[in-house]
């Protein structure tokens, strides 16, 4: 029974702050964040993180919210907007790692450490955007479309990196070799290229395959219907993670492939309300809690002597990398759009929209802690970091959007 209470509090705490920031006009997910804040080990110290379960909880709000995001996109708006998506996520990603290099060289890390602080720097947090634009009302606009696409361009670039990161830690800073980059590579794109052909399928000879799944599907309970659909986005994240585009990419492009005119408008209209529901009403709070439960100072800074020589090489570390993350990321996606041929207002957007972190970033932190790639007290700041981005994200996306 303690996971059930301990999920009625944070429920209680999130709808009450998130409905507090909705109701000054600001996102929603803010409050989420700060309640988990308020109630973890920063503040309150009711609630901590690693309680069994917590963590499986926050994943369950993953899957269903990229899962949502997934419906709601087309496979014809990513071709559409890929161009500018991709020179945004090309230059995100770059200035990114460089700006995690310059940081891990500024404070004497060797060269594996700051590539990994250059790949955490360059993640973006799908989920986060989802949200956020969703909160907007902006996820089908051209701006949210762009930001989305280049989200999942993003997150592809960044776990190819680390994946090499990893292989260079593990085998004695040894550079991975062709065969490795090249098998790496031909995975991803075996899995993109299953994802295009199977959506091509379902649209040939007037749509004839999807004649006969609206068929089945109409036979099928409402509970039934439901139930296929969740195996269905297991299925295909699971194969994304078996050819490199991690789990939660591959959930996305599931959301991508069930459509109204694949499972017909009745049962999609089902499974819409349902899934909207679940996330938004129980799985998307408890994750943006969870992320601020996650955020400890106490293990970056030492309170009982404020002033000395330790505090301030990791106010200065902290202060410095947080500033090299966002003007990396940012800056270069920024860049990306203009590149792009972007109005000044929307380029600004997305690189905003491209900032947060999210869980993406805390997941990669863990196995790199694990790995040795980073001390504890490195971990422990770019984990703030990443809550930090995720925190301001949504905030100053709404005054450019506004």
């Amino acid at each position: 029974m303690d996971i059930i209470i301990i999920m009625l509090i944070i429920l209680v705490f999130s709808r009450f702050l998130s409905g507090a920031f909705a109701h000054i006009k600001q996102p929603p997910i803010i409050g989420e964040l700060i309640a988990g804040i308020l109630l973890g080990p920063s503040i309150l110290s009711l609630i901590s993180p690693n309680m069994n379960g917590l963590d499986a909880l926050a994943e369950l709000g993953v899957f269903f919210l990229v899962l949502f995001a997934g419906m709601q996109m087309h496979l014809a708006s990513m071709k559409e907007y890929f161009r500018p998506s991709f020179f945004i996520a090309f230059m995100g990603n770059n200035l990114a790692i460089l700006s995690g290099v310059v940081i891990g060289k500024l404070y004497n890390l060797d060269l594996i450490s700051s590539l990994f602080i250059g790949v955490v720097f360059s993640l973006t947090a799908l989920p986060v955007g989802v949200r956020i634009l969703m909160d907007m009302g902006k996820m089908d606009s051209p701006t949210g479309k762009i930001i989305i696409t280049s989200a999942v361009i993003d997150d592809i670039f960044s776990i190819f990196l680390f994946v090499m990161v990893l292989f260079i830690a593990e085998s004695n800073s040894e550079m991975p070799g062709a065969g490795f980059i090249s098998a790496s590579v031909i995975k991803i794109l075996i899995f993109l290229l299953m994802i295009y052909l199977f959506n091509e399928f379902l649209g040939i000879r007037g749509g004839l395959p999807a004649r006969y799944i609206k068929l089945g599907v109409s036979r099928l309970s409402r509970d039934s219907q439901f139930f296929y659909i969740l195996i269905f986005g297991i299925l295909i994240g699971y194969l994304g993670g078996l050819l490199g585009i991690t789990f939660i990419i591959g959930i996305f492009y599931a959301g991508i492939l069930i459509k109204s005119t694949t499972i017909g408008e009745k049962a999609y209209s089902h499974v819409y309300n349902v899934i909207s529901s679940i996330t938004f009403g129980i799985f998307s709070p408890i994750f943006f809690a969870y992320m601020g439960l996650l955020l400890d100072a106490t293990s970056i800074f030492d309170y009982s002597n404020p002033f000395s020589d330790k505090n301030l090489f990791q106010l200065t570390f902290f202060a410095s990398s947080l500033l090299f993350a966002v003007a990396g990321k940012s800056g270069g996606a920024f860049i990306g759009g203009l590149l792009a041929n972007m109005k000044l207002r929307d380029a600004a957007a997305v690189g905003i929209g491209l900032n947060a972190r999210g869980l993406m970033g805390l997941v990669i932190l863990e196995i790199g802690l694990k790995h040795g790639l980073i001390g504890q007290s490195v971990y422990a700041m770019l984990v703030a970091i990443c809550i930090i981005t995720t925190f301001i994200t949504p905030f100053f996306l709404r005054k450019v959007l506004k």
